[in-house]
């Protein structure tokens, strides 16, 4: 077979097209995240030049707006191609270092080049572009609990490293099954450490007697995304059913209740007296209020504040955050600055909103938190995923998360990435039942240290100085070549080779 696709290199084009959607987003296929790059890798290894790099660009852009097609309800299809092409600028870059530089290497470090392009690709979209971490190749492993606790030594990059390398090493082996035979039992020794070290933090942890508060998410009934702009009577009876069940869950025993993003809309007008409600609300239900909601700036052209408030149990409001990372097109107003830490009975508290959770710094920023309220809205197309995606910002930052998410899937997360409880949004209890939208939660009070929230992205920067030493060592060697060889002997030594 294939020889067949060896014959046919552009067959090694759409084979790629169709993995990367099968592994990644709604649906995907983990164990096909380990040999995604496969084709594209082998594609390179049987063509070359300007040509065979823009046509794989094009695979690669096409590969993404079909993976993005996957979520796109409800944002307009014709807008997926630039996501589609977006992304492929990243994920471009580790093809083409390989393609660059494996050839010049000896096969064992041959390697390592396309699975450190890979990390460090990733890295430079969350950290520079508004595309966060979506599409990062950890995502594709969100089921494999043991392998994503390396994200609290490494981070995304570690994991990224790991499954790139695995392709790497299939390609190579393709090539010559009996190549690199010792750098793939490495790679499984280092696979199965890593498993086994993962294993043994979640056994240290899921018997644990570490003290716990119980957290609340609730629901909305709220469907606005900012226009047409509801009535005044329709507000207030999703405000009612937030206050109510927010009453429950502290009559419950919950400590901490957070709404969803955009629980409900307030007009600017109204709002000194709809924060002033709020914090009456947490007085009266003697209990610590996260209260999402949206206020609308302008509708020609649409603007808006999309933040939530911090009310504590007696009465006062802590503090206001801004969303910090509107989604690329949300006409939100973006804030700046973590909230400093709040100092309660039941651990330290911080937030964030939804999208802020997808960049991997959001997380690092509140390292030495113990719990994160992260008020959220998802649709159908990315519901679970995006919990679970957000889980990976507890494990590498060791912290809890209440995520209260409207059209998704609420949840409580300890700082191993274990989801202690879950209630979706679209699984509602019988009318009149009192637990109808309502999530109760035990998580640990107390965060964990790790490396990753201590160092960064330290991992990243070891792997661009194995690059740029590999580099520099290449360019030390041609340089070396060529005052080796003056231009007389190049002339002499190009006129007396012999030809084929």
């Amino acid at each position: 077979m294939f020889t067949r696709l060896d014959r046919h290199p552009w067959l090694w084009l759409l084979l790629g097209m169709v993995l990367v959607p099968a592994a990644h987003l709604r649906g995907g296929i983990g164990l096909l995240g380990w040999i995604a790059p496969v084709p594209f890798l082998r594609y390179l290894r049987l063509r070359r030049g300007l040509r065979a790099r823009l046509l794989l660009f094009a695979a690669l852009a096409g590969a993404w707006s079909l993976a993005f097609l996957k979520i796109a309800d409800p944002f307009p299809v014709a807008a997926i191609p630039i996501w589609g092409i977006g992304l492929a600028l990243f994920q471009f870059l580790p093809y083409l270092a390989h393609d660059t530089l494996a050839r010049r290497l000896s096969p064992g470090f041959a390697t390592l080049v396309f699975p450190a392009g890979l990390a460090i690709a990733e890295w430079i979209q969350h950290a520079l572009t508004p595309f966060g971490s979506w599409a990062a190749t950890a995502y594709t492993q969100l089921d494999d609990l043991p392998l994503l606790q390396l994200l609290s030594v490494t981070g995304m990059a570690g994991v990224a490293f790991l499954v790139g390398w695995v392709s790497s090493i299939a390609d190579a082996m393709l090539a010559d099954p009996r190549a690199l035979q010792r750098t793939a039992i490495i790679a499984i020794v280092t696979l199965v450490a890593v498993h086994v070290g993962g294993g043994a933090r979640l056994a240290a942890t899921s018997g644990s007697t570490r003290p716990t508060t119980l957290v609340a998410a609730v629901h909305t009934d709220a469907t606005t995304a900012g226009l047409p702009m509801p009535e005044l009577a329709e507000t207030a009876a999703w405000d009612r059913a937030l206050a109510a069940r927010t009453e429950r869950a502290a009559a419950a025993g919950a400590r901490l209740v957070v709404w969803p993003e955009v629980a409900t809309l307030v007009r600017p007008e109204h709002e000194a007296r709809w924060v002033h409600d709020v914090a009456a609300l947490a007085a009266r239900a003697d209990v610590d209020v996260v209260a999402g909601y949206l206020v609308p700036l302008s509708l020609e052209p649409v603007r808006y504040e999309n933040k939530y408030v911090f009310a504590r149990a007696d009465g006062t409001i802590d503090h206001t955050y801004h969303k910090h990372h509107p989604v690329p097109g949300e006409p939100a107003e973006p804030g700046a600055g973590a909230p400093q830490p709040i100092a309660t009975a039941y651990g330290t508290v911080s937030g964030a909103i939804c999208y802020d959770y997808d960049f991997p710094s959001s997380g690092r920023a509140r390292a030495g938190v113990d719990i994160v309220a992260l008020p959220s809205s998802d649709w159908r197309a990315i519901d679970p995923i995006h919990t679970h995606m957000a889980a990976m910002r507890a494990i590498e930052s060791g912290h809890s998360i209440v995520r209260s998410t409207r059209f998704g899937l609420s949840a409580g997360i300890d700082p191993e990435g274990r989801l202690r409880g879950s209630l979706s949004h679209f699984d509602r209890a019988n009318d009149g039942d009192p637990a109808d939208g309502i999530l109760l939660v035990s998580l640990p009070r107390r965060g964990t240290t790790t490396l990753y929230a201590m160092l960064g992205e330290w991992f990243v920067a070891l792997l661009a100085a194995g690059l740029g030493t590999a580099v520099a060592t290449l360019v030390r060697r041609r340089v070396a070549r060529r005052r080796n060889i003056g231009p007389r002997d190049a002339t002499r030594a190009g006129a007396t080779a012999p030809t084929s």
